[in-house]
């Protein structure tokens, strides 16, 4: 059963739907868009769960606070941290929600084994080989290295407030089709434009700290980059990020989840709800 709400829809109307299905036993699973429940209808007992799709993290997180102040019973989420750990902030909700892994289900998904799985069936072996012989990196590092330079510039964005919009620096503008490399210099360049920045370089180091691989990364970014690669570096694949994403989402197998946080929270949070989240 899915719970799919209007495009206005708020943190009160989410709770509201939720105490109007009274009659329900299950468990009502709160995910942030399609992605998400597609991933989980993969995995969960479907006829226990209720998906809740809350339109976006903030609508999310403002109707687990609600629901927490209102005392429901029989709820769950995963959520998507985004910059949460970088920013040091504490979990949201922990009897409630789960995060990702990683910072959102995209990269959660790209850092698992269901790359490789993708790549050994939709990419050339020759130009598989013959890119990370010449780049001296795997298709997953090289992900990771260059959805990271996007990243830096996001939580800086993020930080310091300059309002850019990310649709303007969309990674198929930066990549070159021949070779799968960054222009990071003409990025910087008009990052540095849209946010009337004149050192750079300055506010960078300034206010984004080092960090482990993928802590910068974000899921749009690093599918428009595997995107890319899939077009014209690693075969001549004609696929659109929804079309990479659904491979990633079969490619993931049970095995690979078990392995994560998310699932070892989600089973503790489930010994306090009705019904059985997994299978």
């Amino acid at each position: 059963m899915t719970t799919s709400l209007s495009t206005s829809k708020t943190p009160g109307i989410i709770v509201s739907e939720i105490k109007m299905m009274r009659s329900f036993k299950g468990v009502h699973f709160l995910i942030e868009g399609a992605h998400d429940i597609k991933f989980w209808k993969l995995h969960l007992k479907c006829e226990n769960v209720n998906f809740v799709d809350c339109g976006g993290r903030k609508n999310l997180i403002g109707a687990v606070l609600k629901i927490e102040q209102a005392a429901i019973p029989a709820v769950a989420g995963v959520y998507d941290p985004d910059f949460d750990r970088l920013h040091g902030t504490a979990p949201r909700s922990p009897n409630i929600l789960v995060p990702t892994d990683s910072n959102d289900l995209e990269t959660t998904l790209l850092r698992s084994d269901a790359l490789n799985r993708l790549l050994a069936i939709y990419v050339d072996a020759a130009l598989l080989a013959s890119f990370e012989s010449s780049s001296g990196v795997t298709v997953a590092a090289h992900i990771e290295r260059t959805s990271r330079e996007f990243g830096r510039l996001r939580f800086l964005n993020d930080v310091v407030k300059h309002c850019v919009d990310f649709d303007e620096l969309s990674p198929y503008r930066f990549m070159s089709s021949v070779d799968w490399s960054l222009n990071l210099a003409n990025l910087n360049a008009e990052y540095s434009k849209l946010a009337s920045l004149a050192d750079l370089d300055a506010a960078l180091l300034a206010h984004c700290p080092s960090a482990p691989p993928w802590a910068y990364s974000q899921g749009h970014d690093a599918l428009k980059i595997l995107t890319q690669g899939l077009r014209f570096i690693l075969g001549k694949r004609q696929m659109s990020e929804e079309d990479v994403m659904r491979l990633l989402l079969l490619a993931y197998t049970e095995t690979m989840l078990k392995q994560t946080s998310m699932y070892t929270s989600l089973r503790i949070i489930e010994t306090r709800l009705p019904m059985q989240l997994f299978p």
